[in-house]
């Protein structure tokens, strides 16, 4: 098979010498000779199968995935890429780079046509002027790059992320899985057993900006107070003690405070600057006294002061009942200077007729005599987090609808509640002028719940059908006596609450410097190692989907952000163990084009709505046939990225 290779020669080697800690040589045995001769026989390699490029073929990022996990666990084997001596790899290492271009290696922009792999080393003769390398190591780690096709269709580029970290679940564990749904669904609707299943745990509440109440402790668990589980079916029991290879076994490296800080974690833009007093849900003794774990939903609208957002009405549904138990407005401390009616459906003169303040309310609600709000009442709400910042409540008790349907993207992105509404209810909401309606919003996140009671925690998922790599990692095993194999996620934002939430080691990063010395501290101790480094992609205005573009960036930054790349990547590179698998691979080029384009079409259609038809809109603010093709032609060029190889030797 006649293919390029971007590997180091199979040739046998001598050993190098051994220097131990007091500087003397040690000789190698003669059976340390052997093995190491054996080792070197039989190195790994990685070489292009180019039989199977030249019918046109383009390298997917599931291609790269399940390459992945071809080399590590199981998967079919790949045709375009072959793996000599696979079972002499020890580690394997992925470092997703968005943000390196073939302008950054000296080299001239990708064809959309190509596939065929391409030298990494700029050519001599070439007849037009190229850009200067800036990232030397690459040829020098890497003889070859293959052209990749991020995910995605004609006008649109899809997450490259999702698809290189979420797999096909194998059809024996889908269909068990399947099984299992449907038995959790009939559990859960017996004897009218509450929504326990869809409680958030402590750990998921942090992640997603709630604040605890100071009595509770970080769990993978939800709290439910009173619950005997040994009450319920085993099978729901089971589910609510947790994953035996889940989350529970996640070692998280993100120096989480103690609980019951007002600190552990901020507001992050929600709410106001205020300090207003918090108040927390008392903690349970015991079980209710009539056994019952009421349901309430919840949600809120609000208007602006100079300190920021402020409550100004409070809906909230019984589950049971579907009744309207509390409704009220509230008059903020300070003067309003944006009501937001298109969105809150709030008007100067609606709120000037109420009468509570946020300590009455707060006393209605939680603290009062006779609360609405107890210490074994569950709340629901749609990213109920702002709703309860917003009151400045904590409670223990919640379920967010955003949290369990799921973006079609996956995370970290969470479905609105309009869209979720029209997917799976077939009901239109928060439209017309009037603005969000707060009991419609909250009537809506009941009739989302019964659904997922009535179909099982899997009901509505978009990624029902696909897992995290590192789950199916922790389920690969070669020997039935060993453990799966080990996994370490090292990324910004937070590792548990994205895709490395079933990794043996999850890090949260906040610099690519961080992320190369965590990769680096967990080879020796994990099968498989997965990093992203994010500062070309930052500094290029990538991340902020071109919104400082031409405004806040710094021209000159790039240069030294390519140079302590390529410092980062020899860094990497030189740490890895021996007969370990690298990937590199960008996913994709620069969006910004494809990007303004989108939002021009996007305006264009929000100007067709609003008006009505096209004819009172200014004719360069249309969009053409010809825009159409503009469009087609910037996804195709921003869905172009590049994927190296190689094995430490």
């Amino acid at each position: 098979m006649s293919s390029p290779s971007s590997l180091a020669s199979t040739k046998r080697k001598t050993p190098p010498p051994m220097v131990d800690e007091d500087g003397f040589t040690k000789v190698p045995t003669r059976e340390e000779k052997r093995k190491q001769r054996k080792v070197d026989k039989h190195r790994p390699q990685f070489q292009y199968n180019t039989q199977d490029f030249r019918h046109g073929k383009k390298v997917g990022i599931a291609h790269i995935r399940d390459l992945v996990l071809y080399i590590v666990a199981e998967a079919q084997k790949p045709n375009w890429m072959q793996i000599e001596h696979k079972t002499f790899i020890t580690h394997t290492v992925v470092l997703f780079t968005p943000g390196l271009l073939p302008a950054h290696l000296g080299l001239a922009p990708i064809p959309t046509i190509s596939c065929m792999p391409f030298s990494t080393t700029p050519p001599t003769d070439a007849t037009f002027d190229l850009p200067p390398a800036r990232v030397s190591i690459i040829p020098k780690l890497f003889t070859y790059a293959c052209p990749t096709r991020a995910p995605g269709d004609n006008r649109k580029m899809h997450s490259v992320l999702n698809t290189l970290l979420l797999s096909p679940l194998p059809d024996s564990i889908r269909k068990k899985k399947e099984a299992e749904n449907k038995q959790l669904a009939a559990l859960s609707r017996a004897d009218d057993t509450p929504p326990f299943l869809f409680l958030l745990s402590t750990h998921q509440m942090i992640d997603n900006d709630y604040h605890l109440p100071s009595y509770l402790s970080l769990s993978d668990t939800p709290y439910i107070p009173g619950l005997d589980v040994k009450s319920l079916p085993p099978g729901l029991a089971s589910a609510l003690s947790g994953p035996s290879g889940g989350v529970s076994d996640v070692h998280m490296d993100i120096g989480l405070v103690s609980t019951g800080t007002t600190s552990m974690n901020g507001n992050r833009g929600k709410g106001n600057r205020r300090d207003d007093l918090w108040v927390e849900t008392a903690e349970a003794q015991g079980p209710p006294e009539d056994g019952k774990y009421p349901v309430l939903a919840m949600d809120c609208e609000m208007v602006v002061s100079e300190d920021g957002q402020e409550l100004a009405r409070v809906s909230v549904i019984d589950y049971e009942t579907g009744k309207n138990v509390f409704d009220e407005l509230v008059k903020p401390p300070k003067s309003i200077i944006d009501y937001r009616t298109q969105w809150s459906g709030i008007t100067p003169e609606r709120l000037s007729t109420a009468t509570h303040t946020l300590l009455s309310i707060q006393i209605a609600l939680v603290t009062g005599s006779n609360p609405l709000i107890t210490s074994h009442t569950i709340l629901l709400g749609h990213s109920l987090e702002c709703d309860l910042i917003a009151l400045r409540i904590r409670h223990p008790l919640c379920i967010d609808t955003a949290l369990i349907y799921k973006h079609p993207r996956g995370p970290p992105f969470k479905p609105g509640l309009k869209w979720l509404a029209q997917k799976w209810l077939n009901r239109d909401i928060q439209g017309g002028d009037s603005g969000h309606d707060s009991e419609e919003d909250a009537r809506t996140c009941v009739d989302l719940l019964r659904l997922k009671v009535a179909h099982g925690p899997d009901f509505g998922n978009a990624l029902e059908n696909m897992e995290p790599i590192f789950e199916r990692l922790n389920r690969y095993t070669s020997d039935r006596t060993k453990p799966g194999k080990t996994s370490a996620y090292c990324d910004y934002g937070n590792p548990r609450a994205m895709y490395g939430a079933k990794a043996t080691t999850a890090v949260r990063c906040t610099t690519d410097d961080e992320v190369i010395h965590r990769m680096k501290e967990n080879m020796e101790s994990h099968d498989f190692v997965f990093g992203r480094m994010m500062e070309l992609a930052t500094v290029q205005g990538w991340n902020d989907r071109g919104a400082a573009v031409n405004t806040s960036l710094d021209p000159d930054a790039l240069e030294p952000a390519l140079e302590r790349f390529n410092a980062r990547l020899a860094d990497l590179h030189s740490s890895l163990p021996s007969n370990t698998a690298f990937v590199l691979l960008t996913g994709h080029s620069d969006p910004l084009p494809m990007l303004a384009l989108v939002q021009r079409r996007q305006k264009w259609e929000r100007m067709v709505k609003t008006l009505g038809g096209t004819d009172a809109i200014p004719k360069e603010e249309r969009w053409m046939s010809e825009d159409e093709r503009e469009l087609e032609r910037a996804v195709g060029e921003a869905r172009e990225g590049m994927a190296f190889f190689c094995i430490k030797s």
